[in-house]
């Protein structure tokens, strides 16, 4: 399995390591709702889910951390998170709570994104909740972005002058280069 980004609270493993529970996951407290503790993504599946699928999941992640398998030296505080998710989401009152402080805090984010959009100002997208689309969009136009400013010829800053990136003065005026912009 390749190396995940552990933020969102989901297993990563590093190349030729055991599973982990990403650190910002390792709670037994999942009230108050935060995403980097959401239960139904640390266990990959949808909010809807039924008994027998959440059962399913939680034995996959019990065989992955469990202390007899999971030679990790975090293993035992582990498996203690995948056991309290076990007691959350077996009793119908605490799921049916997890499940509400959830939604309230969805529409809560919702709202301010809606709020935000209808004063004219962008919706604030940080890398928690762009979409893996978004994060390679983002990654290759910063890609194209650092190959362009290699392919921009060197200016000089008092007559603007194209410069070689080996020039200490400019060919034109004489001026200096300035070390920043051979670079």
């Amino acid at each position: 399995m390749a190396a995940r980004s552990g933020t969102d609270g989901r297993l990563w493993r590093a190349p030729g390591r055991y599973g982990t529970i990403a650190p910002a996951a390792m709670t037994q407290q999942f009230l108050p709702y935060s995403p980097e503790r959401d239960i139904y993504r640390l266990l990959g599946v949808r909010p809807t889910a039924g008994d027998e699928e959440l059962m399913d999941a939680w034995r996959r992640l019990a065989r992955t951390f469990h202390p007899d398998r999971n030679a990790s030296a975090r293993s035992h505080e582990e498996m203690q998170v995948v056991n309290a998710i076990r007691q959350l989401l077996s009793d119908p009152a605490e799921r049916a709570r997890y499940d509400t402080e959830r939604r309230r805090w969805l529409d809560a984010e919702a709202q301010a994104i809606a709020r935000a959009s209808a004063q004219g100002e962008r919706a604030i997208s940080t890398p928690a909740n762009r979409s893996s689309a978004e994060r390679v969009a983002v990654a290759v136009g910063a890609g194209v972005k650092a190959f362009l400013v290699e392919l921009t010829p060197v200016r000089c800053a008092a007559c603007a002058a194209a410069l070689a990136r080996a020039d200490r003065r400019c060919w034109l005026c004489g001026a200096p280069v300035e070390e920043t912009a051979r670079r």
